[in-house]
């Protein structure tokens, strides 16, 4: 592939499977990791293009923490013009290799960085174990999800009855659309008429888009059990008039006050005339424009979210083991 996801212009994909057949591992294309097996250990490599850098795992349990620290403390420090960072936390071993535009330079790092983790795991300083129960069991590499990981045969059997009854539940929830369009009107309702009661305290217009389609997303989920595409494309509509509703209230509320403090009574007409004289200023116009414009930027950043968090509903999908 011809794709620079590396972080330098001259390493691709492609080179980093290359990378990973000289040191003996094994490339995945899904999760985009490479990974080996020895010695009872499963270790594992990603390259990361926004952070510049390749990280090695494995996943192991020390008996002896102080030995242990000394040897990637010792390794980290002789290498430190490629390892940035390395350590071991909640019995992970974790090590973080620059990246170059030098394709041959970056394979060296990784084959001194594999071998360090080679002799590691043959040094009797540290043991295998599961990822999910961290035993020190026989283990297989799965993909669970979108993530690569080495499990036990028993944490596996449960997983996999786990994914099938989630996985029944969800083909069993059926979406009430009307509904949830009723749920969705309803958080709309709620959300506006906050927004209209603390409008004169609190103007942070971009803040309370956010809340009031929020309140609409959680409305039509709630009522509607199961979210969709459409329900997505549903509730941004709902959102968008409530929201243009919401302010024009909201400032029609706020000049109601100001007349009535001033002596002139609660003049609805009134506010209403004053506050449409008001759009004939241009800076009072171009104001309230910028305003709908970030209400509209947060309103899809949410709905992105939200169709995101819809796609996680599912349950996660266990692969058959790689080796």
């Amino acid at each position: 592939m011809s794709e620079n996801v590396a972080g330098g212009e001259n390493v691709t994909e492609g080179e980093f499977q290359e990378f990973l057949i000289t040191v003996g591992y094994r490339y995945n294309s899904k999760t985009k990791m490479g990974f080996n097996t020895f010695e009872g250990f499963h270790a594992m490599i990603g390259f990361y293009s926004v952070e510049n850098r390749y990280t090695l795992s494995l996943g192991a349990d020390a008996d002896n923490l102080t030995a242990l620290f000394e040897k990637i403390k010792a390794f980290a420090g002789q290498n430190k013009a490629f390892v940035s960072k390395a350590g071991y936390k909640d019995r992970q071993i974790r090590m973080n290799i620059k990246m170059t535009v030098d394709s041959d330079i970056d394979r060296e790092h990784l084959k001194e960085i594999t071998r360090f983790v080679t002799e590691l795991c043959k040094s009797g300083i540290i043991t295998p174990l599961c990822r999910i129960c961290s035993k020190n069991k026989k283990t297989g590499m799965y993909i669970i999800g979108s993530e690569l990981m080495p499990v036990c045969d028993k944490c596996i059997e449960r997983k996999r009855k786990q994914y099938e009854r989630r996985r029944d539940m969800f083909e069993k929830k059926k979406q009430n659309m009307p509904a949830g369009i009723g749920g969705a009107v309803f958080g709309a309702i709620l959300g506006a008429s906050v927004y209209v009661l603390l409008y004169q305290f609190w103007t942070g217009f971009g803040i309370w888009a956010g809340i009031i389609v929020s309140c609409i997303f959680g409305g039509y989920v709630v009522a509607g059990k199961r979210a969709t595409k459409l329900s997505a494309v549903i509730c941004e509509i709902i959102a968008g008039i409530t929201l243009l509703a919401a302010e024009y209230t909201a400032m029609v509320a706020n000049m109601a006050i100001s007349i009535e403090r001033n002596g002139g009574g609660i003049a609805v007409t009134e506010a209403i005339e004053s506050t449409n004289s008001t759009f004939s200023d241009y800076s009072i116009l171009n104001a309230f424009v910028m305003e709908v414009l970030i209400g509209i930027g947060v309103m899809v950043v949410i709905g992105i979210i939200y169709f995101l968090k819809r796609k996680f509903t599912r349950p996660s999908k266990i692969s058959k083991n790689l080796l």
